[in-house]
């Protein structure tokens, strides 16, 4: 995935952003934002974050579902 954060939030902070454009950039966060990460959300901005949300497939056991700007 090439560097595109800013056309990445752009996407996904419109009013028309598809879930699909959400889960790019939490894929973006997940390969390049670990300094964004703090144990719970990645942060977009000051007025928005990304929460990964998972379900579990077993006992104890998660898988990532998608991703919710919060």
């Amino acid at each position: 995935m090439r560097y595109a954060y800013e056309e990445l939030v752009t996407k996904a902070l419109s009013e028309n952003a598809t879930q699909d454009d959400i889960n790019k950039l939490g894929k973006w966060f997940e390969q390049y934002g670990d300094t964004y990460w703090n144990g719970e959300v990645f942060t977009i901005d000051a007025s928005h974050d990304l929460k990964p949300i998972y379900i579990e497939v077993a006992e104890d056991e998660f898988e990532l579902s998608h991703y919710e700007i919060v």
